[in-house]
This record gives structure tokens, C-alpha cells and sequence, in this order.
């Protein structure tokens, strides 16, 4: 899926929370806890995917077996990544050299869960799609990253082939997000949680962003959408058709209608900047035509989502 020498790019890349939180288990994130300095507190034993730093090599020598320093105000950050699986990510653009949306999502799943893993971060992966909501983690360390892709791939195996654009959508309808995100959040410890969508639903996703940022989730929005959705190539008399609802639609396209479509569209996603701010949290839209080395080491890292 991403090639070995991309990850280990990754490797000095941490996720940046907007708030701190304070965690269930101790690990190497600063806690939001105040009175407390960087003390040593406990040792645990050593799992593969540890920090080697952060070995006791003293107790190793004695003992010949790897223990891992704990301090007292470091704590661990659960990192949630919300990875939309409905009918309209599964969309396929005319033009067969762009990747398609889901494929691109999924590879920007793994890559900021592979970064949330080499952190020391616990992880957790959770999708919607039609065959049901699925579930990956919590995991921890560097040895799960296998595990995330054998995930991962097995989603891309099972969910709906991808759908060109001259086909229906066909089989049984994504969980609505709405009804997703608000169930996710009654069950979600706190932490960092990331949305990977195009946010297309008949039914919205506001209510189901407030419940997410409402149970102590700092809310990061990674807005996926195709170059045929950003800028349409369309004109004239043409028939559409819904690919979430399978709904027809006539429409008279010219240049004018399009003008108002790139409007209708610029105002969109200010809303959704505007919304997720408001609850404290970060949004980013991205084109998933755009190489992973663009998005992630160039886009995220300039707006502070990585660091």
C-alpha cells in the first residue's frame, strides 16, 4: 500500500493536538495534570515498537531483560482516525491515472496511524462502509503497524469495488455519519480523533461533529475530495445520478451554473472550517489526486498538524 522507505520518512513525525489531555496509562505525552515535574515514576516491561531511548540499560545489564522508564506526568494519547467507507468515497473519476477517493483515504489512514504508533500513541481505526462498522485497535507500538495494514487492505478487499462514473451505486448503504459519529462518541476515550470523509450524506454530519466534539475528542477534519468534485468538467443537458441514493437529477449546465457551483462549494467548506473551529477544532481540504508526499510532509506539516 505505502512503500517501506515513505514510512520510515514518517518515523520523526508526531500528531499535534491542539489541547493536551490527560490519559489512562502513562507514556510520552505531557499531561495536562499541573504540580508534577518529569520524575521518574515506574518501569514497565519492554514491547517491540518501544522507543529504545527510553530503555533502562543499567536494569537491562543486571537483569538481561528491557525495561521501559515511565515518569510521572507523561501520558499516553489515544488517537482515533475515523475512515468513511460510504458508496460516494468508493467513487472512481474519469480519469484512470487519479487515484480513487477511498484508496487515497485509506493510504492517509495508515500513514497518520503509522505515525501515531512510532509516537508511542495508543491507536484505534474504525470504519463505516456497507459491510458494517468495523474496528481496529486499541493498539500500541511500532508491532502493530502490520496488523493496521492487514487491516486496512482487508477493508479495501471486502468493501464495494470502486464505482466509475457512469455506473449506480449498488449494495446496502453506508451506517448515515451523523448516526456514526454521534455513536462513536458515546464510546470514544479522550484524545486526538480524526475524520477522513468527503462529508457527502443526505442526512449531514453537523450533529455528529458536535457529539464528537463534545466528549472530550480534539476534532481534526481531513476533507477528501476528487479533482472532478473541485473543479467539474461538465456542460450541457445531462442527467445525474446520486450515488449514495441512486436519485436522478436534470440539470442544464453552462458556464454560469458551473460559476455557481465552485461558489456553492468555496462556501461549503468555509462553513465547515468555520464549524470545526468553533468546537476547538482543526479542518483541511484536500485533493486526493495530490501525491501522499504533498499531503502529509508539505500540507498537514505547514498547517500544524503534524510536527
Amino acid at each position: 500500500m505505502l512503500s517501506e522507505a515513505f514510512l520510515r520518512s514518517l518515523r520523526n513525525l508526531r500528531l499535534n493536538p491542539l489541547r493536551r489531555r490527560s490519559g489512562s496509562l502513562t507514556g510520552e505525552r505531557r499531561s495536562v495534570r499541573r504540580g508534577r515535574s518529569v520524575e521518574f515514576a515506574d518501569y514497565r516491561n519492554y514491547t517491540p515498537g518501544d522507543d529504545p531511548r527510553r530503555v533502562d540499560w543499567n536494569i537491562y545489564a543486571r537483569l538481561e531483560r528491557p525495561y521501559i522508564k515511565l515518569f510521572e506526568d507523561e501520558e499516553d494519547l489515544t488517537t482515533h482516525i475515523l475512515l468513511d467507507s460510504s458508496p460516494s468515497m468508493q467513487w472512481q473519476d474519469e480519469d484512470e491515472d487519479t487515484p480513487y477517493k477511498w484508496r487515497r483515504a485509506a493510504e492517509l489512514a495508515v500513514a497518520l496511524g503509522y505515525i501515531a504508533l512510532a509516537s508511542g500513541d495508543k491507536l484505534v481505526v474504525e470504519t463505516n462502509g456497507s459491510a458494517g462498522v468495523q474496528h481496529f485497535g486499541p493498539r500500541r507500538g511500532g508491532a502493530a503497524m502490520a496488523e493496521l495494514i492487514k487491516f486496512v487492505e482487508g477493508l479495501m478487499n471486502t468493501s464495494s469495488t470502486r464505482i466509475p462514473a457512469n455506473v449506480p451505486a449498488m449494495g446496502k448503504p453506508a451506517m448515515p455519519l451523523n448516526d456514526w459519529f454521534k455513536r462513536y462518541a458515546l464510546k470514544a476515550k479522550p484524545g486526538l480523533c480524526i475524520i477522513i470523509s468527503d462529508l457527502l450524506d443526505e442526512g449531514g454530519y453537523e450533529e455528529g461533529l458536535t457529539a464528537l466534539g463534545s466528549s472530550r475528542l480534539d476534532l481534526h477534519v481531513l476533507h477528501t475530495l476528487c479533482p472532478a468534485e473541485l473543479d467539474p468538467q461538465l456542460i450541457g443537458d445531462l442527467k445525474l445520478k446520486d450515488i449514495e441514493t441512486n436519485r436522478t437529477q436534470d440539470l442544464s449546465l453552462d458556464d454560469a451554473v458551473m460559476a455557481q457551483y465552485r461558489q456553492r462549494l468555496s462556501e461549503w467548506t468555509a462553513a465547515i472550517t468555520n464549524f470545526a473551529r468553533r468546537r476547538g477544532g482543526r479542518y483541511h481540504l484536500t485533493d486526493t489526486s495530490l501525491p501522499m508526499e504533498q499531503i502529509l510532509l508539505k500540507d498537514l506539516r505547514r498547517e500544524t498538524w503534524l510536527v
